[in-house]
């Protein structure tokens, strides 16, 4: 009887939050912020942020800190896919949404996988926190470590699963550097954040975000939803050659976030183009002047292609300017910073870029610092 209910849960499912999506009851708080983070990773431009780095509840984005954690151990060899965790009676007596493991049983780390990317089971995250954190406890102390390794100033983390706590938070900022961290570090699995359903025990659940049956090119995304913090949506997608994250927090239904989210992608991805600041290896100052060393004066380059994601309409409106450490001071390996390039795009946003030497630069002999050294401080040199 219990599975049969839990099926007859799972299959209405989707039709009950898409009637809490258009239900006009459905209405925000007034007091709860709503976020948009755009990022195009492969430059680090941030296209859009609108309250991106207010503080609000994760929810169930929170599975991506838990998701990361699981996928560093089976890149470390700590676990494999077919490695069996045990379900304790806290994991199976979870809250909210499940994958329906039960108390007992040894759960293969693919499905747990599944159960946690693809239909936000609570109870699987409290399954792999306890494997990993010996307690969800403290598995929250490694997901709070790991947030600041990844950069998560804004983030807080008290449980596995995303069930509202006043001292869980993050930001749609952080959810952002998140998911890029997980598809930079992991691209063998995140594939799993793109599967659109999954069964287990009989049990058939769909993915909530249905961009995914939709031509938008997302590879990877998380759901999260609570009364306190409202409907998130983080997602990546790809189209031609092109990449970007977006993450929509704190609106007041299913179908809003997803709304925004594909406005979001779909106008992104029509408007900008990438445009090449400075090429590495290519002069970006010239004749710099060079103290004690064997060249005279040297040009500052950068290590890596400098471009920015920009809009069509206004690239033209995209301000640079250089600094440079003057005279230089050899001898100079070819990372040595020398200098900054800072781009200022249209939208305000600024990107700072270290200037180093063309090439290497030696240090000159004894006489020629000497006399150098004789020259500046008679005021000539």
């Amino acid at each position: 009887m219990k599975k049969f209910l839990a099926v007859v849960v799972a299959a209405l499912l989707p039709a009950a939050v898409w009637a809490q999506a258009v239900s006009p009851s459905a209405a925000i708080s007034p007091t709860r912020p709503q976020a948009l983070f755009v990022l195009h990773p492969q430059t680090g431009t941030v296209v859009e942020n609108v309250n991106g780095d207010a503080r609000m509840g994760p929810a169930s984005l929170t599975k991506m800190m838990t998701l990361y954690l699981l996928f560093d151990a089976l890149k470390s060899g700590q676990l494999t896919l077919s490695s069996t965790i045990p379900v304790s009676e806290k994991a199976w007596r979870a809250e909210g949404s499940k994958m329906f493991i039960e108390v007992g049983k040894q759960i293969p780390v693919e499905d747990l996988i599944r159960g946690i990317a693809i239909v936000s089971g609570n109870d699987a995250c409290i399954a792999v926190a306890e494997h990993l954190g010996g307690t969800e406890e403290g598995f929250a102390q490694l997901m709070n470590k790991k947030a600041t390794e990844l950069g998560m100033t804004g983030s807080h983390f008290v449980n596995a699963s995303g069930l509202p706590d006043p001292n869980q938070y993050t930001t749609a900022h952080d959810m952002a550097r998140l998911l890029t961290a997980i598809f930079r570090d992991f691209p063998e699995y995140r594939h799993f954040m793109a599967e659109q359903e999954f069964t287990f025990n009989n049990i058939r659940q769909q993915n909530r975000n249905r961009l995914l049956s939709m031509n938008v090119g997302i590879d990877a995304s998380k759901t999260g939803h609570t009364e306190e913090s409202g409907y998130h949506l983080a997602s990546t997608a790809v189209q031609n050659g092109q990449r970007l994250v977006v993450v929509v927090m704190g609106t007041a239904s299913f179908g809003e976030r997803e709304g925004r989210t594909l406005q979001a992608f779909r106008n992104t991805f029509a408007l900008y183009t990438p445009k090449l600041i400075a090429k590495a290896g290519e002069p970006v100052v010239r004749d710099v002047p060079v103290w004690h060393g064997v060249a005279n004066r040297m040009n500052l380059t950068v290590a890596h292609d400098v471009v920015a994601y920009v809009s069509k309409a206004n690239a033209d409106q995209v301000k640079v300017t250089v600094t440079s450490n003057s005279p230089l001071l050899a001898p100079l390996a070819a990372d040595a910073p020398s200098g900054e390039l800072v781009v200022t795009l249209p939208n305000g946003e600024t990107q700072t870029y270290g200037l180093v030497p063309a090439q290497p630069v030696e240090q000159a002999g004894f006489l020629k610092r000497w006399w150098q050294s004789l020259l500046r401080l008679v005021g000539l040199w």
